[in-house]
């Protein structure tokens, strides 16, 4: 696993994010979430900008065993869209 001294793209492939709690319900499905992520990265690796994917995120929700905390998500792609490092 990437530490926070990775570089933003190899962090962000390795970085696990938060599963909704036990009385949660359920949050955003982890199949959406990763397809964003993944498309975030490969743009990073080949040195190009991101903006666009983050411009109007809608992702679909899923029972909690398919699913990543929704505040965990939110959190992780305001601050790229932001320009804020979410390693820190």
């Amino acid at each position: 696993m990437a530490d926070a001294q990775s570089p933003l793209e190899e962090w962000l492939a390795s970085h696990p994010l938060k599963k909704p709690g036990l009385f949660a319900g359920g949050g955003y499905s982890r199949r959406a979430v990763d397809e964003v992520t993944d498309a975030i990265v490969e743009r990073l690796r080949a040195g190009r900008q991101f903006a666009d994917l983050l411009r109007r995120l809608d992702f679909p929700t899923a029972p909690r065993a398919e699913a990543y905390d929704r505040t965990a998500v939110d959190d992780l792609f305001d601050n790229l869209k932001w320009g804020s490092d979410p390693r820190l």
